[in-house]
């Protein structure tokens, strides 16, 4: 292989070395539990988070088509690279997954278009290993400028950081650097970002909360998904996980679309025409109602970020016309002739697989494929149970500004009780649980059980076997605590408990006094005589 123009200075040995030794160790020594899923720059170990060494100017030349690649890698060694080649991927990844780690590795693809054709499949997987191995090494591939484009999509969507064409069997080498550059400062930015992960400081403000190692590598996805701009996102998430806070991160993070707007649409609420409009807008007089013209999401949300929640509700019939948005960029209201020019970024999100829906005939398969650039996919809570007491705290500290509680702690029973129960709405489940104990608390500045829903308390006693008796042996263990300190004898005690009972009975405001009276077990006459004595 040979260079268009090796004249060009590419700057020497005594270059500025951008990468210093980079790492955050125990004294113990460096950890062995490294996670090699290719998720992350970073990996979790002993409640830590540790960043690997990085040395100068490392790059990985991988000679994937078996072609003599010499001539190119005694190039990049005079450029001030410190190249290590091997002639396969498989020999690579033993190297990729050891430390110091490479910051750029070039693959040498084949330069012969029928080969490429043949070794195509191969070629991807072993990309997908690469990046498995490498965590965030950024890749680079040369391959033979007669080759369909379209045969470099599964690489690029895997994670190729740029791609430089071979024209008769020679490189631009301009083009070349450009893309090697751009490499490196990818990761530069990604190592910076893992730091920033680890302060805490990229997503301070966000409402994504969780310590995990399941959700520091959905955080460290979701600030590589922000880097590409223009490429869409497909987020999948249960109910309540959260996916529009993921969207608005996504959207926030980006330089290049945060200060331009941030528009959500949910796809289960809007049908037929009414979605198409909702979506590309419409003019005046285009069907009935339409009394004045309007420019639709994407046309509001030009520069910035439009995200398309449930869009597996997206009818069949709108499907073709997202779709074609995507491909082109272009919209046509309803019932003009006329196209706009519009550039938007689409976040998708799913609380089913939408490859399932594309087998039942539900979803457009292009559609999808062109969706699914970058996809992430957020844990349910059951899955993170670790951030169930930070959680706790978020929204405790949330809704006690909110509504003008002093709660200083929280009892840990409280996290305890959550933490075995079973929360099928995920974290908007727990949020409403713990709104709902700060909105109704007046007395107290620590949030305990007797804050709690009382349905939460019934559903953990007939999950752990605790019958009406064991719950009663609990109450009467307090009590006697309570007394035994002498902080109240039994009949304050036993009229607190009636006076609490009550409030928080009255205060559910879901029953008739006549109705709250049958529940109680009293009459009518019994409870307004209590009200009265209680002031309730």
């Amino acid at each position: 292989m040979a260079f268009a123009s090796r004249e060009e200075s590419w700057g020497d040995a005594s270059r500025p070395q951008r990468w210093r030794g980079v790492q955050e160790r125990e004294e113990t020594g460096p950890p062995n539990g490294r996670d090699l899923s290719g998720d992350s720059v970073f990996w979790w170990e002993g409640g830590r988070l540790h960043l690997p060494t990085v040395a100068a100017d490392r790059l990985l030349l991988i000679n994937f088509s078996g072609d003599d690649h010499h001539d190119l890698a005694g190039h990049l060694e005079r450029f001030g690279y410190d190249v290590h080649r091997v002639d396969s991927i498989g020999i690579a990844l033993p190297k990729l997954a050891a430390e110091p780690v490479f910051p750029t590795v070039l693959i040498a693809a084949y330069q012969n278009c029928d080969r490429m054709r043949e070794a195509y499949a191969e070629l991807v997987d072993g990309i997908v290993a690469i990046r498995r191995a490498s965590g965030d090494s950024q890749i680079v591939m040369t391959v033979d400028a007669s080759i369909d484009i379209s045969l470099c999509c599964d690489a690029i969507n895997n994670g190729i950081a740029g791609i430089v064409e071979v024209q008769d069997g020679r490189v631009d080498a301009a083009v070349l650097r450009r893309r090697l550059d751009h490499a490196q400062e990818r990761y530069e930015r990604t190592l910076r970002d893992a730091r920033k992960l680890r302060s805490g400081e990229m997503f301070e403000g966000t409402g994504i909360v969780g310590g995990s190692r399941v959700m520091a590598m959905l955080l460290s996805q979701t600030a590589r998904a922000a880097e590409v701009s223009d490429a869409p996102v497909l987020i999948y998430g249960e109910s309540g996980t959260g996916k529009q806070l993921v969207a608005e991160t996504i959207h926030r993070l980006d330089p290049g679309r945060n200060s331009r707007p941030f528009l959500s649409v949910n796809c289960a609420a809007i049908t037929g025409t009414l979605a198409e409009s909702a979506l590309f807008g419409h003019v005046k007089g285009a069907f009935t109602g339409a009394t004045e013209a309007r420019n639709g999401y994407f046309r509001a949300a030009d520069g910035g970020t439009v995200f398309l929640d449930e869009i597996g509700e997206l009818s069949l019939a709108l499907q073709p016309k997202l779709l074609r948005f995507l491909q082109e960029g272009m919209v046509m209201p309803v019932g003009s002739d006329t196209e706009y020019s519009v550039n938007v970024r689409v976040v998708a999100a799913a609380n089913r697989r939408i490859p399932a829906m594309v087998e039942e005939g539900r979803f457009r398969l292009d559609l999808y494929q062109r969706l699914n650039v970058i996809s992430l996919e957020i844990p349910p809570l059951r899955e993170r149970r670790d951030d169930i007491p930070l959680l706790v705290d978020f929204f405790v500290k949330k809704y006690a500004e909110q509504y003008d509680r002093v709660v200083t702690a929280v009892d840990p029973r409280v996290s305890e009780l959550l933490l075995r129960c079973t929360l099928d709405g995920n974290v908007r489940e727990l949020e409403n649980m713990i709104r709902r104990a700060l909105a109704m608390k007046t007395e107290g500045d620590e949030l305990t059980l007797q804050d709690m829903p009382a349905a939460l308390l019934q559903r953990h006693a007939r999950a752990t076997g605790h019958d009406d008796e064991v719950l009663a042996k609990e109450v009467v263990e307090s009590a006697c605590n309570i007394i035994a300190s002498g902080e109240m004898t039994l009949p304050r005690f036993i009229e607190e408990c009636e006076r609490l009972v009550l409030k928080q009975s009255i205060g559910r405001g879901d029953e008739t006094h006549t109705d709250l009276s049958r529940t109680l077990g009293l009459s009518a006459r019994t409870l307004y005589n209590k009200r009265r004595k209680f002031r309730l």
